[in-house]
């Protein structure tokens, strides 16, 4: 308000705090009650719960755009182990370890099995198991796609998620 008269001064003195926010309203002890009733404990949610709140909350208040969000929407397997879906068979010293922790830091879920829900598949040097992924990808409702690694680097040096066809495999 630019000019008002002095009973509008006091009513709004009254009804708004000093930044113009009305955030009081007149309850009692039951309906307290019942609001933090409603209100789940926060050691009850996964972080798989928890991902998709955050996600929404970065995309509603534009924070998608922030470069450690960029793969928040993605749930990803990578080409680490010999065998598919056998933790036992974990290549060592694959670069494809390096990437996981990138990709984790930029806000995706790594998976260490491949199953329904995985969004994308990362692969290294090594696509011999390429013939593999694609038998099981055939077998899942949803269909994830196969990236080479270059893809997660490129978009991570250019803070902002490449366009995926050219790095499909």
């Amino acid at each position: 308000m630019i000019h008002m008269c002095p009973s509008t001064k006091q009513h709004f003195a009254q009804e708004y705090d000093q930044y113009g926010d009305s955030y009081f309203v007149d309850t009692d002890l039951h309906q307290l009650k019942e609001v933090f009733l409603g209100i789940k404990n926060a050691g009850e949610q996964t972080p798989g719960e928890m991902s998709p709140v955050i996600a929404d909350l970065e995309h509603r208040y534009s924070w998608a755009s922030a470069p450690l969000s960029m793969f928040r929407h993605l749930t990803v397997y990578l080409d680490l182990y010999a065998v598919i879906n056998d933790l036992s068979t974990r290549i060592k010293g694959a670069r494809l370890a390096i990437t996981a922790l990138e990709l984790r830091f930029h806000g995706a879920q790594v998976v260490s099995c491949l199953a329904e829900g995985v969004s994308h598949v990362i692969v290294g040097e090594d696509q011999s198991r390429v013939a593999d992924l694609k038998a099981i990808r055939r077998t899942l409702k949803r269909k994830f796609k196969i990236l080479q690694e270059r893809w997660v680097t490129v978009s991570i040096d250019k803070c902002e998620l490449q366009e995926e066809n050219r790095y499909l495999v």
